[in-house]
């Protein structure tokens, strides 16, 4: 009978399915698979039903076997050679002068293959890095450039809340999160409160958002004209998680009342009572004399020229709250 198991590897939330095929495999073995920096070496987390080979059966990989004795030898003996390794490249890196910072290095059980994560801020040409590396191991070489939320996984930290941040920890990917998600939740767009150690915008955003979308969805939305047992008013906030909004009251004053307490009001009936019973007087429209110019404004006929129109220049540096727009955006950025 055929099994999917997942296998879990050491350092970061690093995970991946596999076909164990008719071997008997039970949780917390320690088993040889396949993986992006060669043959690998993982212990088994989960054990699943055979209903999930047709469901996952893009991302699976082959189980190659239970690791043996020397198998568990080989691997202590490549944590240090890991280590060697990650030495050497700094040390060839600061040599050349590279715009890069390297992350992490996996060398496969086998030792036919070497992987190198890197950061940079754009392309590099790190060949003659390569040649230093291969020469240097005795094996094929892959350098691969990774992004900061990627960088903040492998190295990991403490995030606000005081726990080990979340990617380092269960979260075996990264899913979208955008500034919509905080705007739905009420949070203050502080860039400085949203983001967390990679720069980028916190995932955490993303774990609630689906409850406070479907809440949200049942308030009136602010400028709302809505009709209350203390008379006509608009909606000027909310509360999402308990279901009550703020009325500025036509009357005066403001009050705070359960979502059930208001109705909406149709915008033709707030129209029409501002408005008063009587008709609207339109303005008049300025007289133009016969010439078809305009006649002159006072202050124009005392000054003998036009005033400057407001507004024609706009000043060339950004307001506070385009930089604050321009940082939100810088972190959503991947």
């Amino acid at each position: 009978m055929t099994h999917v198991v997942r296998v879990e590897f050491s350092g970061p939330a690093r995970a991946q399915y596999c076909v164990a095929g008719e071997g008997r495999v039970c949780l917390g073995d320690m088993v040889v698979v396949e993986t992006e920096w060669g043959v690998g070496m993982g212990h088994v987390a989960a054990v699943l039903s055979s209903e999930a080979v047709e469901r996952m059966k893009s991302s699976l990989r082959p189980l190659v076997r239970k690791a043996t004795p020397t198998d568990l030898s080989r691997r202590a003996a490549l944590v240090q050679r890991e280590r060697d390794a990650r030495a050497f490249c700094r040390d060839r890196i600061l040599a050349r002068s590279l715009p890069m910072k390297l992350t992490e290095v996996r060398i496969g059980l086998d030792s036919s293959k070497a992987m190198f994560y890197f950061t940079a801020d754009g392309r590099v040409d790190f060949r003659e890095l390569v040649k230093d590396l291969v020469q240097h191991l005795r094996t094929r070489v892959e350098l691969r450039q990774i992004g900061v939320r990627d960088e903040a996984k492998v190295l990991g930290c403490a995030g606000a809340c005081g726990r080990p941040v979340c990617c380092h920890t269960f979260l075996p990917g990264f899913a979208p999160v955008s500034i919509r998600m905080a705007k739905d939740q009420n949070l203050a767009l502080n860039p400085g409160k949203l983001s967390g150690i990679c720069g980028r915008l916190k995932c955490c955003l993303a774990y609630e958002h689906c409850h406070y979308a479907d809440l949200k969805r049942a308030l009136p939305k602010v400028g709302s004209h809505v009709a209350t047992s203390r008379g006509a008013g608009v909606i000027r906030g909310q509360n999402i998680l308990e279901q009550s909004v703020v009325v500025n009251l036509e009357t005066g004053g403001q009050v705070t009342l359960r979502v059930s307490e208001v109705s909406l009001q149709p915008r033709s009936e707030t129209a029409a009572r501002a408005q008063g019973p009587g008709r609207a007087v339109s303005p008049r429209p300025e007289e133009t004399p016969p010439g078809g110019n305009p006649a002159p404004k006072d202050s124009e006929r005392s000054t003998g020229r036009r005033p400057r129109r407001q507004g024609s220049r706009q000043s060339a540096e950004p307001t506070n709250g385009e930089e604050i727009s321009r940082d939100l955006a810088a972190l959503e950025d991947p």
